[in-house]
């Protein structure tokens, strides 16, 4: 009598996961660690703080711009080349500005350029690690292995602030250096790892705007996945917005760059605690359980953050709003990435992260003028009001009621 399929070995006993995982932590780190020290270069250079506003724009652009055509490439070469060359990319021109830093000649121009390319290689990097994981993951492990993943980007929020204004107050040149050096982690890691990213491809002949189009319709034409897209774009502002909102109300009360540093640290250790307790609960919830769960569980919490200016009581509230965000992206994303066929993978990332971030920049925007124009209590209803409006949504929608496996292949 058979006695069944073997069951699967642990992912933490997958070799190749480990690495890559591992790696990326490394890169994810890095590059927290430069986003504190490049507005803190640019004031120190320039002392204008709209300059240090562009060049934080210049490092998001790229997510924008080249999502899309990024989807293209990552399913046009080999994903693991691709990623090599981004983060040996970013590590020369981190190092140049290191050295630049170093001695003391840097400029504003050779500043923004780092960051503009720091940003492409972070949203080419995104899209092929994502095609890649169904090549490295076994299928029934893929929700786990994204929320390990959101842990460890969770881990990177934790670590890498706080690390990168301790280095900076080192030298200048520190935090760039290490940044550069996380990328060369990144780079060996992939190296070392045995399995190919992507299935073998034939020729490809379609025009660059077709195989765009190709991973946008995949994605509208799944009713499960367009609307988890369109849902993740109106909560996204929500999230975007309340980390404003906390860090304005902890300024407030006199809290000092430390404590507010040490707030957001607080936010990134209870995500990774979410990435820890997303599979369990992935496995008892439907699909629309888990994503309404997620959205009826901020409700209540974002009342609280108009009560306090306590920085740590701040970031508890954010945080506990944090918790389900990897089971969500557990939910979605590892539904997506095991659809997808592999020919497909970049494009359908990168189409799915382009619609699910379309409105991010709406958060910070509308939680700034409502600050300024109508106070705290009103900014904080009017955010509360949104996301009730989105948990009924989720809960009543028949597209994730019908889950992902019929959304189609």
């Amino acid at each position: 009598m058979s006695s069944g399929p073997l069951p699967l070995p642990p992912l933490r006993r997958n070799r190749d996961f480990t690495l890559l995982w591992v790696g990326q932590l490394c890169s994810e780190v890095g590059s927290r660690i430069s986003f504190v020290a490049y507005p803190l270069l640019v004031l120190a250079t320039t002392g204008s703080a709209a300059q240090a506003g562009v060049v934080g724009f210049a490092r998001v652009l790229p997510m924008l711009l080249f999502a899309l055509p990024g989807g293209v490439l990552a399913d046009r070469v080999d994903r693991r080349t691709l990623m090599i060359a981004c983060d040996g990319t970013r590590a020369l021109l981190l190092l140049s500005l290191a050295l630049a830093a170093a001695s003391g000649r840097v400029a504003f121009l050779h500043i923004a350029v780092v960051a503009f390319v720091d940003g492409t290689g972070y949203a080419l990097s995104y899209v092929a690690e994502r095609g890649a994981m169904r090549q490295v993951v076994p299928v029934e492990q893929l929700p786990e292995a994204v929320a390990r993943t959101e842990s460890r980007n969770f881990g990177a929020v934790v670590a890498g602030p706080p690390l990168g204004g301790l280095l900076y107050g080192i030298g200048r040149a520190v935090p760039f250096a290490v940044d550069a050096a996380s990328y060369l982690v990144s780079t060996c890691a992939m190296l070392a790892m045995r399995t190919r990213f992507q299935e073998p491809r034939g020729a490809r002949t379609d025009s660059l705007r077709a195989e765009v189009g190709e991973g946008l319709r995949w994605v509208w034409q799944r009713p499960f996945f367009r609307v988890s897209a369109l849902l993740a774009a109106g909560i996204n502002p929500v999230f975007e917005g309340a980390y404003l909102l906390v860090v304005v109300r902890a300024r407030q009360g006199g809290a000092s760059a430390g404590a507010i540093g040490a707030m957001l640290a607080i936010v990134g250790a209870c995500g990774v605690l979410g990435g820890v307790i997303a599979p369990p609960l992935r496995r008892r919830l439907s699909a629309r359980a888990a994503l309404a769960g997620a959205n009826w569980s901020i409700v209540p919490l974002l009342p609280l953050l108009a009560l306090t200016a306590d920085p740590l009581l701040l970031g508890l509230v954010l945080g506990a709003a944090e918790l389900t965000t990897p089971l969500a992206n557990a939910t979605v994303q590892g539904a997506r990435i095991a659809a997808a066929p592999d020919r497909l993978q970049g494009r359908v990332q990168a189409a799915s992260m382009l619609l699910s971030q379309l409105l991010g920049w709406l958060g910070p925007l509308a939680v700034g003028v409502g600050l300024q124009h109508a106070g705290t209590t009103a900014t904080v209803a009017a955010l509360t009001g949104w996301t009730l409006v989105l948990a009924v949504v989720t809960g009543a929608s028949r597209a994730l009621a019908s889950g992902p496996d019929a959304a189609g292949g």
